[in-house]
């Protein structure tokens, strides 16, 4: 029996392959430079598909149920399906608070790897938690030291769309650009170029 959670994200899979097209894929993926498997639909058409589920669904309203669609999306490693989630999470994240940073962290941890999904969840999903939960900015200190360069990819670039939207950005966005003066990462590296451009 398929429960709510699958039978949405399969569904939702569903409209994306059906909404694809190969060479518009093709040019993502020459974009993206990375391994990816990808439908190729269009990120407005991605969104218009995850609002009318949005607006459709109102078990998507409660954010447990959310946050298990949301991953089983982001698990497919399909681009199309990851980028839907991380708009489903970026609804959600407007509306109720994502308490539990650990599993996003987890949930990016483990299937995060394109600068593509990584750059669209710091905007769509990080930027928007710390931006209603300033206390917790805290995290991003911890996460520019992790092993894992997707999350410190994401911190950098959270913090470039925080900027005017959190007190303090600046001494905040020096002071997260300060731990990455080691940083060996070329794929990190060019999100610090991108904060230092913002502070300058």
């Amino acid at each position: 029996m398929v429960d709510f959670h699958s039978k949405i994200s399969i569904i939702i899979d569903g409209e994306l392959r059906k909404s694809g097209n190969k060479e518009f894929a093709q040019r993502r993926n020459r974009l993206i430079k990375e391994e990816i498997v990808s439908y190729g639909v269009k990120t407005s058409e991605i969104r218009k598909i995850i609002k009318k589920h949005w607006k459709k669904h109102q078990g998507l309203k409660a954010t447990e149920n959310c946050f298990k669609i949301a991953s089983e999306l982001i698990s497919t490693k399909v681009l199309d399906d990851q980028m839907a989630g991380i708009f489903l999470l970026g609804l959600s994240s407007k509306t109720f608070e994502i308490r539990d940073i650990s599993k996003l962290k987890k949930l990016i941890a483990r299937y995060i790897d394109n600068w593509a999904t990584c750059d669209a969840i710091s905007s769509e999903v990080v930027a928007n938690i710390f931006k209603g939960s300033p206390e917790k900015i805290e995290i991003l200190y911890i996460w520019a030291q992790s092993g894992n360069k997707w999350l410190r990819r994401i911190v950098l670039v959270t913090t470039v769309k925080l900027k005017n939207k959190i007190e303090n950005w600046n001494k905040i966005s020096s002071q997260l650009l300060s731990l990455f003066s080691e940083e060996e990462e070329s794929i990190v590296k060019s999100a610090m170029r991108w904060l230092k451009k913002e502070i300058d």
